[in-house]
């Protein structure tokens, strides 16, 4: 399932000294677009495998995740390149970084999808529950777009490449990221972070 994202103009990064990679903050204009309501789980990468003959995760065993009680739990150990392809499966694609802080924030004017305060109602962080928890679990944290998960749990791949400096010459509407570069982004931090490292402005 998927969520419609409306234009709208979105306040992306953050004026925080010490974090170099978000400064400064800007206003990009952003076309709508469609984003999945929840992270892949397993049953889903479980069935791109099976189909496409595709590399399974490093610790799944015999093609399948290795707990089927956490058939409803997001898929964990893919690359970018693994991601990049079971979203061309689907017929989709990795969202930028612009799009994916878009969908986590609404306007942006926040630190978390649901506030500026970090709580265990509203995400997995803190290895609290010890690993990952179902993609349903915390309707709490869901962001004022719809989506869910956007911050701790697994973090997701974006399509942009890194640069530290990028937000300083960024595009007004629509960044799709860097013509090229030596490392892939992934945003929203995971259930073994600590609430600094599953902000939403955060860029991993």
């Amino acid at each position: 399932e998927m969520v419609l994202i409306p234009a709208a103009k979105l306040r992306m990064g953050s004026n925080d000294p010490t974090k170099e990679d978000e400064n400064p903050e800007h206003h990009v204009e952003m076309s709508a677009y469609y984003i999945d309501k929840m992270e892949v789980t397993n049953l889903q990468y479980k069935e791109f495998v099976a189909v496409t003959g595709h590399r399974s995760p490093s610790h799944w065993r015999f093609n399948t995740f290795p707990d089927a009680r956490k058939l409803d739990h997001p898929i964990v150990n893919v690359s970018w390149e693994d991601a990049a392809a079971y979203a061309e499966w689907v017929g989709k694609r990795l969202p930028t970084e612009a799009e994916w802080e878009r969908a986590a924030l609404g306007d942006g004017r926040t630190e978390y999808p649901w506030g500026s305060s970090c709580n265990a109602e509203s995400a997995n962080f803190d290895n609290a529950d010890g690993g990952t928890t179902p993609v349903e679990q915390h309707n709490r944290g869901v962001s004022p777009v719809g989506v869910w998960d956007m911050c701790g749990n697994v973090s997701e791949w974006v399509n942009d490449w890194y640069d530290v400096r990028y937000y300083h010459d960024s595009p007004e509407s629509d960044p799709q990221g860097p013509e090229d570069g030596h490392q892939k982004v992934h945003r929203g931090g995971a259930y073994h972070e600590n609430r600094n490292g599953i902000r939403a402005k955060g860029r991993h």
